[in-house]
């Protein structure tokens, strides 16, 4: 590439990085940043992300999830429906909820068998 060029291709490449809205690729391509910088330019971008976030999450509370309960006859207050951003929470099971999960004939003996060990029973 001839000299003239370079300067154009530097700015095309920082537009482009700009867009993306993170410091990332930044932080392995130029020479200088320290862990310091970095750690600063990451907790920036993260701001951003959650910032953004939220307003996702109140958007589709109020226009998506609210009316699609109103619409099935439930309230959107009772049934506290909630975006969760991140790893799923997973429910702790009680023995008692098990059961009655057996009891009613949601899951087959084998499978109760298999919760309980994972519980921490000793099963044959």
């Amino acid at each position: 590439m001839g000299r003239g060029w370079e300067a154009y291709a530097e700015n095309i490449i920082n537009d482009f990085l700009l867009g993306l809205q993170t410091p990332i690729p930044r932080l392995f391509t130029t020479p200088g940043f320290t862990e310091a910088s970095a750690r600063a330019a990451l907790e920036a971008a993260e701001r951003k992300v959650m910032s953004i976030q939220r307003f996702l999450k109140r958007k589709v509370e109020a226009e998506v999830f609210n009316p699609i309960l109103r619409i099935s006859k439930i309230s959107p207050l009772e049934a506290k429906v909630r975006l969760n951003w991140g790893q799923p929470e997973v429910p702790s099971l009680k023995v008692s909820d098990m059961l009655t999960a057996y009891e009613k004939g949601a899951i087959e003996r084998e499978e109760l068998r298999k919760m309980l060990i994972r519980a921490g029973w000793e099963l044959p």
